[in-house]
């Protein structure tokens, strides 16, 4: 689109707005980021940093959306990207992301294995007494399928580290900084207009606002918030076991002896307040899977929303000469964020648009669909 040289400006600091800095700035390309809050927080804080494509592509195996293949393929290739990713963030800032190859546990059912693996995702099927050996208490009677494909990390401290690692490389990072206005300049610029009257110029923008990012540009104008809310458990010891996925509830380890247990799916709200009530159901749906887990002390209660777009599929490309989108990644952010960065990156330093990104530009069938909530 430009040469190295282009100033860009990023409207979100979440892990799509940040992640896409990092990649920028390994190109040399001078960027500049705004975010209506504090970077890192919203969905990334809230989020408990899966990068499970295999589990993902299983739950939504009903989806009739054109681009469920896409979507896929796309989850898997940024997966792939992960620890490289990890590893150079680590040697850049000497923060540790706590990525985990750990693999995830599904509860079995028929023609599951058989189904994945036509869907390029690897499982090992698992009896009950087998899948109790990697979750210990696991009540699934009819055993599991394991996927070692999937993984998750600390996505606070992922945060921390792109934050770091961004800043580090001269990005200019403006919080509390909400952007009310885009206008074309004259000479195919823009000007990026902020609540508190100032004004960033800009050769490109990118638009990775979430779920706020409707009010400012067509191409985001249904884009719609899901509301999230999880609980972080003490489990008084740490804990080895892969990531459980139940469908209804998901179960993470972290470190510290810690057990996270997500996430309520509620369309239309934006508020971020904890209700007790869905606490309460979380941990019952948690117990139905390994029963311990009833007795585990609550240390927190959140929640947060997810940007969501109409067939829960992202929408990443060119919107208009100038103006690049990273919309509506709702679940994924995390997953997806290397992919979506390394590739929006090469849009924006030579122009070429990714072949996995490519399903996902403004324009193609992602729009339109009826929402799949």
């Amino acid at each position: 689109m430009r040469n190295s040289a282009s100033r860009v400006c990023i409207i979100g600091a979440g892990a799509a707005g940040l992640a896409l800095a990092h990649a920028l700035t390994l190109r040399g390309i001078n960027t500049v980021i705004c975010d209506a809050g504090k970077a890192g927080q919203g969905a990334l804080a809230a989020s408990a940093g899966m990068i499970a494509p295999g589990a993902e592509i299983w739950e939504t195996r009903s989806s009739a959306h054109p681009l469920a293949g896409a979507f896929g393929a796309l989850a898997r290739h940024s997966a792939a990207l992960w620890p490289a990713w990890a590893g150079r963030l680590q040697a850049q800032t000497g923060i540790d992301i706590g990525y985990r190859a750990s693999g995830a546990l599904l509860p079995a059912s028929p023609g599951m294995a058989e189904w994945l693996a036509r869907h390029g995702v690897d499982a090992l099927a698992l009896d009950a007494h087998q899948a109790r050996s990697r979750i210990p208490g696991l009540a699934l009677q009819e055993g599991a399928l394991f996927l070692p494909g999937d993984a998750h990390l600390s996505a606070p401290m992922l945060a921390s580290a792109l934050i770091e690692a961004i800043t580090a490389r001269g990005v200019t990072l403006n919080e509390n900084a909400r952007v009310t206005r885009l206008e074309r300049k004259e000479d195919g610029g823009w000007r990026v207009r902020l609540a508190a009257g100032g004004v960033i110029e800009a050769d490109i923008v990118v638009l990775a606002a979430g779920w706020a990012a409707a009010e400012l540009h067509p191409a985001a104008a249904d884009i719609y918030p899901v509301k999230g809310q999880a609980l972080m458990l003490d489990a008084r010891a740490p804990l080895d076991w892969p990531l459980l996925r139940g469908g209804d509830v998901y179960m993470a380890t972290k470190p510290g002896g810690r057990l996270l247990v997500g996430a309520s799916t509620e369309p239309g709200r934006s508020d971020d307040r904890a209700e007790p009530d869905m606490a309460g159901a979380l941990l019952a749906r948690a117990a139905r899977h390994v029963p311990d887990v009833a007795d585990m002390a609550q240390l927190a209660h959140w929640a947060g929303v997810r940007p969501a777009l109409p067939g829960l599929m992202p929408r990443a490309g060119l919107a208009e000469p100038g103006l690049v989108v990273s919309l509506g990644a709702y679940r994924h952010g995390v997953m997806l964020a290397p992919a979506l960065a390394e590739g929006l990156a090469e849009l924006i330093a030579g122009g070429r648009v990714d072949d996995a990104l490519a399903p996902f530009a403004p324009g193609t069938v992602n729009e339109g669909l009826s929402s799949a909530e």
